[in-house]
């Protein structure tokens, strides 16, 4: 999708926000070449686009509004005529130089150079950890950030939270990878030729991070189920009457599968097959899609599902055409009525230990949870039938119904 404006502060301001994986490109009247693009987290890049050799070579120029229009019209001009020379302005240290390889503009090269390899929560985390974290780095000279440097960073943010420390310290240690290989002088020799954060496994500093093991234990899930079993009738649905029974819903379909919860809000009724009583979940986090069967129990919350509402998302949202988000106090309103804390995540553990519990092969818990161990050749050359899941699935459906008897 792409629109000629005059780029001007309030049109730019104005720009719709793109939905979904959208990227729309702006071209400016005034400057042949520069383009504005827009992500669904509201990010706005100039770049301009030329042919190199006959190679598409797109030059990120800066973000809007920390560029201006003005200057971004001035760094096209000289980035097209270098473009013109037959000069790759990404690679030669005349246009890309030292001094101008900042750590903001290494994260939005990062994020456009991976594409749809990166999944959109994936470049939201990444946006919200930097400007929680490493925002008064954002404008520093990639070559002044020393091992120093980070060192003292990542004891200051450990002061704050030591799980946060350890996920900033990752994000920046990712970006200088890619800037090592990603920046060269026109020798062709990198410009950034070491990644600071390997102080940190030198001097042994990464934070220990307990892995949460939480689960709701099996004396608990009675008491649990009849406190979301009554949300559709809480005083928190007053925006919407149904919000109250699609998040009863959703719980359950999750403890009672096992998903992550973006799959299961983004289910939609395209990928549930009740002939064949069974759905898929496409967009999944090892980007393998993943189809489980329906058991009689969750085929009953589908049906109802499917006569209550009118949206193209099993579970609908405030507005039909998106789905559900995070209904946080919904869950707020489960924890205190039911006295079990829980996160939505814990559903999906639960899941695990009740299929654990049950004896079943650690093949088949693998493909229930849609796991992908790169260690185990073999698990790539058995392919499972829906149809020989359907019995453990039945299995674990019965452990639950009987413990919420």
């Amino acid at each position: 999708m792409s629109n000629t404006i005059t780029f001007t502060k309030k049109r730019l301001d104005s720009l719709p926000i793109p939905e979904g994986r959208k990227r729309p490109y702006y071209h400016d009247t005034e400057v042949n070449g520069l383009m504005l693009r827009i992500t669904n987290n509201g990010v706005k890049s100039f770049a301009v686009q030329r042919r190199i050799k006959g190679r598409v070579t797109k030059v990120t120029l800066g973000r809007y509004p920390d560029m201006t229009i003005h200057k971004a019209r001035n760094e096209a001009v000289k980035t097209l005529g270098a473009i013109s020379d037959g000069i790759n302005p990404n690679k030669q240290s005349d246009n890309v130089s030292v001094e101008v390889i900042t750590l903001s503009q290494v994260l939005n090269d990062y994020i456009t150079s991976r594409g749809t390899n990166l999944k959109q929560d994936t470049i939201k985390n990444y946006i919200s950890i930097f400007n929680s974290y490493l925002s008064d780095w954002k404008d520093e000279q990639l070559l002044n950030i020393t091992r120093d440097d980070v060192e003292k960073k990542h004891r200051e943010i450990t002061q704050k939270s030591p799980t946060r420390a350890n996920t900033s310290m990752r994000l920046l240690r990712a970006l200088f990878n890619y800037a090592l290989g990603e920046y060269e002088a026109s020798n062709g020799q990198p410009i950034i030729i070491h990644n600071p954060t390997k102080r940190l496994s030198h001097i042994k500093a990464w934070n220990r991070e307990p892995r949460r093991r939480e689960i709701i234990k099996s004396y608990n899930l009675k008491n649990w189920y009849k406190a979301v079993q009554e949300l559709p009738d809480n005083s928190l649905n007053h925006k919407k009457p149904n919000q109250g029974s699609t998040v009863r819903d959703l719980l359950v379909f999750i403890l009672f599968t096992g998903l992550r919860r973006r799959e299961a809000t983004n289910l939609m009724w395209d990928n549930v097959d009740f002939i064949e009583k069974s759905f898929t979940i496409q967009n999944t986090k090892n980007y393998e899609s993943h189809t489980l069967p329906l058991t009689d129990f969750l085929l009953g919350i589908l049906k109802r599902r499917k006569s209550e509402t009118g949206s193209s998302f099993v579970f609908e949202g405030i507005s039909p055409d998106k789905p559900i988000n995070d209904p946080k106090k919904q869950i707020k309103k489960v924890r205190e009525i039911s006295g079990v804390n829980f996160t939505m995540h814990d559903l999906r553990r639960t899941f695990a230990t009740a299929a654990d519990s049950l004896d079943m092969s650690s093949y088949a818990l693998k493909k229930l949870l849609n796991h992908k161990d790169e260690r185990d050749v073999t698990i790539g050359y058995i392919v499972t039938d829906v149809e020989r899941l359907r019995s453990p699935m039945e299995q674990i459906t019965n452990y639950f119904l009987e413990q919420i008897k």
